[in-house]
């Protein structure tokens, strides 16, 4: 990737990090509503959120790596991928301490895309929706290191 390709894909994700932050807002906001499908309407928010969060990772590893193969435990694999440096090629994206709300976030959608008889435990969705709203204040943090280390690694500085 070169810096030109760097500033285009920041601006992508700054981008993704506004509907990130909507979709977090709006998930807290169904929980305090009171009106019946308050949960599944949360619930959909956070599938929303984190699909977001997975374009994020495709995109930094099709700028960096060239692609990612979408097989088996794609998921998960992203995940892990997008938490280790690789050196000469990018830094990591998702810190060490982030990655176990990625994956938190990453089962409830699985959930809620694949359970065709699903009831929420209330106390879960509340509980996913703070970490949501954690997630989306840290995300545009990791974002700013990841474009800064990129830019000192690449001496585009």
């Amino acid at each position: 990737m070169d810096s030109v390709g760097l500033t285009v894909l920041i601006k992508e994700i700054e981008a993704d990090c506004a509907v990130i932050q909507d979709a977090a807002h709006k998930a807290q906001a169904r929980l305090h509503d009171g009106a019946d499908g308050r949960l599944e309407a949360c619930a959909y928010e956070l599938a929303r959120l984190y699909n977001v969060l997975e374009k994020i990772l495709e995109r930094i590893c099709s700028g960096f790596e060239n692609h990612f193969d979408k097989r088996g435990d794609y998921h998960e694999r992203l995940i892990q991928r997008l938490a280790l440096t690789l050196p000469g090629i990018r830094p990591a994206f998702i810190p060490q301490d982030g990655v176990r709300v990625v994956r938190e976030l990453k089962g409830f959608r699985h959930v809620v895309r694949h359970a065709y008889d699903l009831e929420f435990r209330e106390d879960r969705v509340k509980e996913l929706a703070e970490l949501a709203v954690e997630l989306a204040a840290q995300i545009p943090i990791w974002l700013r290191q990841f474009a800064e280390q990129t830019r000192t690694e690449q001496g585009w500085k």
